[in-house]
């Protein structure tokens, strides 16, 4: 585990960082601008501790970078400047006075052992594979990271199909392109990301690089951004989302996030 304090300290200096920031101007939604960038500069962290970086490791990097930077720059233009989003205005009604120590606690530290918790298994496998092309596990390697690219694929045309059917000002509910599958491609895109991520990481035990034991432990990270993603990003986002006309046919038609899953 020594291969992840640097991230470690990184994290929690940046998210408080960014509550400092938050508590000024007033604004605790930007923790959301900041969620991407943070995972971007632990995953450069880890590379610079590394002694002898792979190909993987650069291309996790690379990738993490490209994810991360468009995730932040997007939430940016969207979100700066205008009120702070519903979630985190209610809470300020909700923690009233005491709005500076809860949201400290409950919003930014936990944002903060998350976005940790959810990069170790990039930063682990940035600094300890040796991966080499042309090796036995190359190929599963490969789908691993066709998998995380897919996943970016579906965030990136979803938030993009989302924006532009914004931008109509229709006030309606999207439910064509990737929308007509999910009701979350940015979110199932999201979660394949991490999975796919995570299992790059099979080169770690093809080369003995760390025990099997350590491995299984970072499961934790694309199962913990899944449960986030389905049992609290989703709900709160969705009971914003019944106000607008068609909702109950859109829900009994098209799964929450994953493709395949359960309708309703």
């Amino acid at each position: 585990f020594d291969g992840l304090l640097v991230p470690l300290l990184f994290t929690f200096a940046y998210f408080i960082g960014i509550f400092i920031v938050a508590t000024i101007i007033k604004v605790n939604s930007i923790v959301d601008i900041g969620w991407g960038f943070g995972f971007v500069v632990g995953s450069w962290l880890s590379l610079l501790v590394t002694e002898n970086p792979t190909f993987l490791s650069y291309a996790l990097v690379m990738f993490i970078t490209i994810w991360g930077l468009r995730l932040s720059i997007r939430l940016y233009k969207r979100n700066w400047g205008k009120p702070e989003d519903f979630r985190y205005a209610d809470w300020r009604k909700e923690w009233g006075k005491n709005v500076v120590i809860i949201a400290f606690f409950r919003v930014f530290m936990i944002q903060g052992i998350i976005n940790f918790i959810v990069g170790s298994a990039a930063y682990s496998v940035i600094k300890y594979n040796q991966f080499v092309l042309g090796s036995t596990e190359q190929y599963f390697v490969l789908i691993a990271l066709l998998i995380a690219l897919t996943g970016l694929f579906f965030e990136v045309v979803g938030d993009e199909q989302l924006r532009v059917h914004i931008n109509k000002k229709t006030r309606s509910l999207l439910t064509t392109g990737l929308w007509s599958i999910t009701r979350h491609p940015n979110y199932f895109g999201e979660i394949l990301i991490w999975v796919g991520i995570y299992l790059t990481g099979i080169t770690l035990i093809y080369t003995n690089s760390v025990s099997p034991i350590y491995y299984a432990l970072l499961v934790i990270s694309p199962l913990l951004m899944s449960i986030v993603l389905i049992t609290i990003s989703t709900p709160l986002l969705e009971k914003n989302m019944e106000k607008y006309a068609g909702w109950k046919e859109y829900i009994q038609r098209v799964p929450m996030i994953f493709p395949w899953g359960k309708k309703g």
